[in-house]
């Protein structure tokens, strides 16, 4: 069985990926399922994970990411096409761009012998419906207003939009309500065109205290909510760890946005994995001591700076 997961919509893919795998396993078990580099696969490789079969599991699921640029793992494939076609296990290729034309034989073939799902980014009543069924999962509600609010804000970045949901929806909970309005997402979202704040997150990752200072201190005076900031903050400090740790991984690979994956990579090098390791620890420490009212809101944020 072939299957083909495609498209730039990198969070979608995900979480189809992650439905298969996880159906995958409830019915054949954890040792059923293997991962492939596509872009590094071998002949030799490929040709014993198709062809071998599991002590532990009667069928498998063969995932190989990113093979459209393999040209050799490629031809064996169309040279061997009843194998693939015809193979008990599931064999799923996962690419964020595809191909077409005449002239991608390996994309027709995929497509003519095969199961495809595309995943193009959300828009319209596509990203509408989209939001209503994210925040309808923690048992709130959003009016129109507030669907075209972050709609308009997060341009169908649904990683970000995912984070945000769940903030918005938390909020409301602890407030004891059952709706996200147009006040709360005023109040509380990250907007992309809120430059101050990314100004904020370029000055650490550039280890610029003096500027960190200056920016954050113009934050708060124009209205900025602290928690968000050190939320916001948190999440930038994450992003590096992640990316330093891979750095050749695509964005895909690191469930990040492409814009996201570019400046972390490049503010990374300023840092060794056990700086920013140290650093996520003293944001997990400051936040404890915040919720506690050990440290102030402000002086937890300084604090921060200060340790860069």
């Amino acid at each position: 069985m072939l299957y083909l997961f495609y498209g730039k919509d990198s969070f979608r893919l995900k979480k189809r990926v992650e439905e298969v795998v996880e159906g995958w396993k409830e019915k054949y078990g954890d040792d059923g399922v293997t991962y492939l580099d596509g872009k590094n696969l071998d002949i030799p490789t490929l040709r014993s994970e198709i062809l071998s079969l599991s002590i532990f599991s009667p069928k498998r699921l063969i995932i190989i990411n990113s093979i459209s640029g393999n040209a050799k793992a490629k031809e064996y494939i169309l040279d061997n096409e009843e194998i693939f076609v015809n193979s008990e296990n599931l064999i799923l290729f996962l690419e964020e761009d595809l191909k077409s034309g005449k002239s991608d034989s390996f994309s027709a073939f995929i497509k003519k012998r095969g199961h495809v799902e595309s995943f193009v980014f959300l828009e319209g009543d596509d990203l509408r419906n989209w939001v209503m069924q994210e925040v309808s999962r923690y048992g709130v509600s959003i009016k129109g207003g507030g669907i075209g609010e972050l709609e308009k804000s997060f341009k169908g970045d649904l990683f970000e939009l995912e984070n945000e949901i769940r903030k918005l929806a938390n909020y409301v909970l602890a407030e004891e309500r059952k709706e996200i309005t147009l006040a709360d997402i005023d109040k509380l979202i990250e907007r992309k065109e809120d430059a101050n704040v990314f100004a904020i997150t370029d000055a650490i990752g550039a280890r610029n205290r003096r500027l960190s200072f200056i920016l954050i201190d113009s934050h708060i005076k124009g209205g900025g909510v602290i928690l968000v900031l050190f939320a916001t903050i948190a999440t930038h400090i994450k992003n590096l760890m992640i990316v330093k740790e891979s750095p050749a991984a695509s964005p895909g690979e690191l469930s990040m946005n492409p814009y996201v994956k570019m400046k972390c990579s490049g503010q990374a090098k300023n840092f060794t994995i056990e700086e920013l390791k140290k650093l996520f620890n003293l944001l997990i420490d400051l936040d404890k001591k915040m919720k506690v009212g050990q440290i102030g809101q402000q002086e937890a944020i300084e604090t921060f700076i200060l340790a860069l």
